[in-house]
């Protein structure tokens, strides 16, 4: 099954998924994604190298024997909980940028964009 989901995560994790073009899940085999909102996981993607958060929406494969729920985590109340033992294909489709102690978001789309923004 294919979904649009968001992620937070630092800028050097988001180029690595989009080399792969996959995600890997934690040690303890689960990934976490907003179903909704970027707003919410711009709290996982800070970057202290880059100066700024990060969230990416990305089309997801969800193959068959993937395990999901839906629950709500510390700020995020529409987690979806996605647990496997093998990484899942994804493709970054948006980046969502707040520079540090600013209040507007940056929305770049595109893989070339991103990646040119994120190697600067």
């Amino acid at each position: 099954m294919m979904r649009e989901l968001y992620h937070g995560t630092t800028g050097d994790n988001i180029l690595g998924i989009m080399h792969t073009r996959s995600l890997r899940p934690g040690v303890d085999g689960t990934l976490f994604f907003s179903e909704n909102r970027f707003e919410s996981v711009l709290m996982h993607g800070a970057d202290r190298r880059r100066g700024a958060s990060f969230a990416v929406k990305m089309r997801v494969h969800l193959p068959p024997g993937v395990t999901t729920e839906r629950i709500a985590t510390p700020g995020v109340v529409d987690t979806l909980s996605v647990r496997t033992t093998f990484p899942i294909l994804a493709d970054v489709l948006e980046l969502y940028v707040r520079q540090a102690r600013a209040s507007s978001v940056q929305v770049i789309r595109g893989a070339a964009d991103i990646q040119r923004f994120l190697q600067k």
